[in-house]
């Protein structure tokens, strides 16, 4: 994502842009999710094939066959693919993530109302930016992680104390 691709608010300035350089076929998160769905659509295909059933049974062992398979490796196929077409920025008050399969959509979130990010190291010094709350963009297999870590750190702290009402007892001269 370019700075002209986004749309600033006045007064705003990209500190920093990149995209994904390391793509995960599977998180950490993924560990439960593709185990069940793997259980899920083996003990569909073997209903589907020693019981042969019929009519609405067969339907529904067709789509637990496959919200099984989904779960076991159709999610983290379309994470991969998606985090293809994926770019992040970061102003000095938000990070803006597009990404999308199909259709490119943008979500962004306020630094002023993050917690420090936390690193999480990948392979060959690259990592992903998390902030522990829920709808928070978080940036995938990027490259630099320290580096931008530490620049989101400061642009944090400085997005906070332009939020934070002045101090009881100063006076403005």
């Amino acid at each position: 994502m370019s700075p002209g691709e986004i749309e600033l608010s006045p007064g705003e300035r990209v500190l920093w842009a990149g995209e994904p350089v390391q793509r995960p076929l599977y998180v950490a998160a993924d560990g439960v999710l593709a185990l069940a769905g793997l259980v899920l659509a083996v003990a569909a295909l073997w209903f589907l094939l020693t019981r042969e059933p019929s009519g609405g049974t067969m339907a529904a062992a067709v789509v637990v066959l496959v919200l099984g398979l989904y779960g076991a490796v159709g999610r983290s196929v379309v994470r991969y693919l998606a985090l293809g077409r994926t770019t992040y920025a970061v102003t000095d008050s938000r990070i803006i993530a597009r990404s999308g399969l199909f259709r490119q959509k943008e979500r962004s979130s306020e630094l002023a109302g993050l917690p420090a990010p936390a690193l999480k190291a990948g392979p060959s010094r690259t990592g992903t930016l998390s902030f522990g709350g829920p709808g928070t963009v978080t940036l995938m297999g990027i490259g630099e992680p320290k580096r931008v870590r530490d620049l989101l750190t400061k642009a944090i702290d400085e997005a906070k104390a332009r939020q934070a009402p002045p101090e009881a007892g100063s006076s403005a001269a």
